[in-house]
């Protein structure tokens, strides 16, 4: 019974804190690294240009959302990229671009600048957001 108990239990922390969710080894429609935000919520896309410094974050809701290269808008005004690859730890806050079509308030691309975008390094870090009163965190990393 006790084995039991405790081969239970292993399961259940295996699955509350399984670390790395599964997104973070997926390339989305753009080919850039995805994060997922809460238990197949949304994923999220980051696609960087390292000749200019842009970037660009694609919202998709579940994983057949983001398989299909369906954009979700959320209502969010800015998202945060927090990168782990620079020398020096870098967080850039990117805003809202609503597409032609979505509703006023929503979007489902964010755009943002920063010369740490320029390495040309392997992009590994987190991306965050606040949709409501609920908070969101996943991590990425290229492939």
């Amino acid at each position: 019974m006790r084995a039991m108990f405790v081969a239970g239990l292993a399961v259940a922390v295996g699955l509350t804190f399984g670390g790395v969710s599964r997104a973070e080894d997926e390339v989305g429609p753009h080919k850039g690294p995805v994060a997922e935000w809460g238990e197949e919520e949304y994923h999220l896309e980051v696609v960087a240009d390292a000749k200019t410094g842009d970037v660009k974050v694609y919202v998709y809701g579940n994983h057949s959302d983001l398989h299909k290269g369906t954009a979700k808008a959320i209502e969010a005004k800015t998202i945060t990229v927090s990168l782990k690859t620079t020398d020096t730890p870098t967080t850039v806050q990117l805003g809202a671009k609503p597409a032609k079509g979505e509703p006023e308030g929503k979007a489902s691309a964010f755009v943002g600048k920063n010369e740490a975008f320029k390495t040309g390094k392997t992009l590994v870090g987190t991306i965050r957001g606040k949709l409501g009163t609920k908070p969101y965190s996943g991590d990425f990393k290229q492939k």
